[in-house]
């Protein structure tokens, strides 16, 4: 089931094991301690969020092996806009979907991690990608996107099992950002290749995160966001 509320929503669920059919859902929470505030008098689209969660634990950040619940994070207003266009330059100098940027990733227990981020991949979906794990009415008028992410580790310590999609953003126009949805059971559309067997992921190796964004039908992702340490985020055209 879906639910709904009237702002955006954030997640830092990673996908997981498989569970029950049919477990899709809507979280609502509040802001996190590092995370980036969205600009005041931002507006919303629906459905509507609060900002993404912030670069989580070591232990917040490792998939669960059972049964949380699974969740999505709605679109939220977009941390404002300080790179690559400058504050109040919307997103008009993203990236190409090629290109790299660098970007620092900050961990509670292991500290700053510096990292070659990209190139970016968006694939359009079929909403009935999703058809067993909500119902259609829940799913009319969306349609879900595959958001695929390398990320290259060039300094820092290790880090066990990064989920460095934390910071990730999709967004639909310069100020609203599209649900992310966190499914527990596997989903072949959108896959992440993250350091199995308890090996830390460390300086030189690259991974792939995925993730699954659901937006209305008539806006399509327009940019990929990534929040830096600073909150700036580093921006990257959808197509």
């Amino acid at each position: 089931m879906i639910t709904t509320g009237d702002s955006f929503m954030r997640t830092s669920t990673l996908l997981r094991a498989a569970v029950p059919a049919a477990a899709l859902a809507l979280l609502l929470t509040g802001c996190g301690p590092d995370e980036t505030p969205a600009p005041a008098g931002a507006s919303s689209a629906a459905p509507s969020a609060a900002a993404s969660s912030a670069a989580p634990s070591k232990s917040a950040a490792a998939p669960s092996k059972g049964g949380a619940a699974p969740s999505t994070s709605a679109g939220a207003s977009a941390p404002a806009s300080s790179a690559p266009g400058g504050p109040g330059a919307g997103f008009a100098a993203a990236l190409a979907p090629s290109a790299q940027a660098q970007g620092v990733y900050s961990d509670h227990q292991k500290g700053d991690i510096s990292l070659t981020i990209g190139p970016v991949k968006v694939v359009k979906g079929d909403v009935a990608d999703l058809a067993k794990f909500a119902k259609a009415a829940d799913l009319a008028g969306k349609t879900p996107y595959y958001v695929s992410v390398s990320y290259t580790h060039t300094g820092g310590n290790g880090l066990f099992e990064p989920y460095f999609n934390a910071q990730l953003r999709a967004m639909v126009s310069d100020t609203d950002q599209a649900p992310k949805i966190d499914l527990l059971s596997g989903f072949p559309q959108c896959q992440s290749d993250v350091p199995k067997g308890g090996a830390d992921f460390v300086k030189g190796q690259t991974e792939h995160e995925c993730a699954i964004y659901l937006a209305p039908s008539d806006k399509p992702l327009k940019y990929v966001l990534w929040v830096n340490k600073s909150g700036a985020p580093l921006a990257w055209k959808a197509s």
